[in-house]
């Protein structure tokens, strides 16, 4: 039986919906369709297989509190087609269903090392974490491990293979349990006394222990594990979708679930190091698949030096990041922005890593100022560690610069100035140079601080994580690290850095005339749509480097190119070719629309990621637009994208999606005139 849904629908009504099909005998037959993303599209459904028991209890959320029926709605609203849940009879039916093609994905309580066994299936990224837990009934008589003796654990047949691995640590005699009952239903058998003892993940333990079950833990098999989605390995673009919405929904949707302040050997016997950062240009944003930012390039460094991975903390909207940070909820936190000199809690400021002028920024329909004295008496906004750092330190004449709600950021006084809440904004200069070149609705103005310093803030009483965040910071200026980083991102914030300018042979489009043909035709995308976005990224110069890293024909990141194989971007031929496969993939995730269309969308994502793309498609569906349509449609909610408050409410994050726009438009117009004067072949 297949239960279908629009992707918005309330999770409870769905189920509720669901019981009364299965009890009238209603729903019709699973439908084989083994395919990949673009069946799915063409298809306008998405179809989970769930494990038995999934419909009947409420969501078991693991460590990072996840629900993962919100989650896929949310996935399959981005993909524009609606949720349709396969419910297996038993564990043992999810996997081979999936092969079968009855379904899209298998939701059940996987690890990785669940699926390695089963030919033809890959696992995606880690969806939450959970710890696997030893459980017996709260009154009987195993109360530690060394109790349970030969008592069996009772788990169904076709899951005893991870309890196996196990085995050295006393679980290795089974009770085998009928294929068709749930977790939920083993855990209150257990509670009841019906079996002895059981394993089972630390959501579903909680889960059943909320309802009102007894139970007891009498133990645990490792410190956590993590819970993944099957696929069938013969889906890749459904993998890469999943991956990319997962790594999104990570990075922007999710926040530390447990608080806990560390110092440097907590960070290292765990191996992560919790950034506390917002979401922004100069700290960290989502382009092209992969994050980009000042500051997270900075804290991966020294995540790499310290051998641990970077973890983001994104407060959430309303949250004062140093009051996340000083609650436990990261280690460090790197805002781009001075610290107040007081106010600041507990927490302690690094050594100033660079100094940077903060500057007010004013809508365009203004007068320019002059000087900072014409500032004075006026509304002027600003985050709450600048507003603080302006009062703190002397300005002549004063200035009453207020810091708004709390959480409010650089990107969002910007946009109060730009409604007219307020008349100046206080921004880092980096933050100014980035944001004016897209917003023609605002214009920089006076210095109102010259050279305020930067620093990191480390969590309390973390003193030796403090003195090791100072010596990497030292030592990076000294290193050419910092200033490395600073040309990268705001020494070349317009675009790429031409090394060479190419000759043109006489009748030609581009000096790649017959590379871009070639791939063109191997991937099935006219080869001058191809010239016009090589001159819009590169203008034809194959040793071009752009901000952040980018290089080459195509400007490729290197984690897109190393994705694609690519092993020199600045090989034409190579360059090519891969520009073409990435924009063919692009074009290949978007649902069946004109051809127009998918073009113009996916040479948005080009620019911005396909993240923002699926957002923007949608909030046009909420604006009341049409979602497959380029023009006036999805055009529009990007450039209502281009508000990071709007932004911030949508899975990818802040985009600097009027910018995609532009490009979008200049490629198209580019390519219509290549089209006027050279012939398609």
């Amino acid at each position: 039986m297949q239960v279908r849904v629009r992707a918005r629908t309330f999770v409870a009504g769905l189920f509720a919906l669901a019981g009364v099909l299965v009890a009238l005998g209603i729903g019709c037959s699973p439908r084989f369709r083994p395919g990949d993303l673009p069946e799915i599209a063409e298809a306008g459904s998405l179809r989970v297989i769930v494990r038995p028991g999934f419909d009947q209890w409420p969501a078991a959320r693991g460590l990072g509190g996840v629900d993962q029926r919100a989650l896929l709605e949310s996935f399959a609203a981005r993909l524009g087609v609606d949720l349709v849940w396969v419910p297996a009879d038993r564990h043992d039916q999810i996997l081979p269903w999936l092969l079968e093609g009855r379904g899209d994905i298998a939701l059940a309580r996987f690890s990785p090392a669940d699926l390695d066994v089963f030919e033809g299936v890959r696992s995606t990224s880690t969806v939450d974490w959970v710890i696997d837990q030893v459980v017996a009934t709260q009154d009987g008589p195993i109360a530690t491990m060394e109790d349970i003796g030969d008592a069996g654990v009772a788990l169904p047949a076709s899951l005893q293979h991870t309890i196996l691995r196990s085995g050295e640590q006393g679980l290795s005699r089974l009770e085998p349990v009928p294929e068709e009952i749930a977790w939920e239903q083993i855990l209150e058998r257990v509670a009841t006394g019906r079996y002895a003892v059981t394993v089972a993940d630390s959501a579903l333990v909680e889960s059943v222990r909320r309802s009102g079950s007894e139970l007891r833990i009498v133990g645990r098999l490792a410190e956590r594990r993590s819970l993944v989605w099957a696929v069938r390995r013969t889906s890749p673009q459904l993998l890469r979708a999943i991956d990319d919405f997962l790594f999104a929904a990570e990075v922007l949707d999710r926040s530390q679930a447990e608080a806990e302040c560390r110092d440097l050997r907590d960070i290292q016997r765990s191996r992560v190091l919790r950034l506390v950062t917002r979401n922004s240009p100069v700290t960290v944003t989502i382009e092209r698949g992969g994050l980009k930012g000042f500051e997270y390039d900075l804290a991966s460094a020294f995540a790499s030096d310290l051998g641990v991975r970077l973890e983001l903390a994104i407060p959430p909207p309303g949250t004062e990041p140093l009051e996340w940070l000083e609650a436990g909820y990261g280690d460090v936190a790197a805002l781009h922005e001075p610290l107040p000199l007081e106010g600041a809690g507990g927490v302690w400021g690094s050594v100033p890593y660079r100094h940077v002028d903060l500057v007010a920024v004013v809508a365009a329909r203004t007068v320019p100022l002059s000087s900072v004295e014409e500032l004075a008496g006026l509304p002027v906004i600003a985050s709450t560690s600048v507003s603080t750092w302006c009062r703190e330190v002397p300005i002549e004449p004063a200035m009453a610069v207020e810091s708004g709600r709390a959480g409010n950021d650089a990107l969002s006084s910007l946009v109060a100035v730009s409604r007219g809440e307020a008349y100046a904004a206080v921004v880092d200069a980096d933050t100014a140079l980035l944001e004016l070149a897209d917003r023609p609705g605002l214009i920089g103005g006076v210095t109102v601080l010259p050279k305020a310093p930067l620093v990191w803030v480390v969590s309390p009483g973390a003193v030796d994580l403090s003195r090791r965040v100072d010596r990497f910071l030292s030592r990076s200026r000294k290193s050419g690290l910092i200033r490395q980083l600073e040309r990268n991102h705001f020494g070349n914030w317009s675009g790429f850095v031409p090394a060479n300018r190419p000759t043109i042979p006489p009748g030609a489009l581009s000096p790649f005339d017959e590379v871009l043909r070639w791939a063109g035709r191997t991937h099935g995308i006219d080869w001058r749509l191809l010239a016009s976005l090589m001159y819009e990224e590169s203008r034809f110069d194959p040793d071009a480097i752009g901000p952040g890293g980018s290089a080459g024909l195509f400007q490729f990141m290197p984690f897109t190119w190393r994705e694609l194989g690519v092993d020199d971007p600045h090989h034409p031929g190579d360059a090519a070719e891969a520009g073409a496969r990435y924009l063919r993939r692009l074009m290949d995730m978007l649902p069946e629309m004109e051809k127009s269309d998918r073009v113009a969308m996916a040479l948005a994502g080009y620019n911005v990621g396909p993240g923002h793309v699926f957002d923007a498609r949608r909030l046009a569906v909420q604006m009341g637009l049409d979602r497959n349509r380029w023009a006036g449609n999805v055009e529009t909610a990007l450039l209502i994208l281009d508000d990071p408050e709007v932004a911030r409410e949508y899975p990818s994050g802040v985009c600097r999606c009027r910018r995609a726009v532009g490009y979008t438009r200049r490629i198209l117009r580019r390519y219509g005139a290549y089209r006027a004067q050279f012939p398609p072949s």
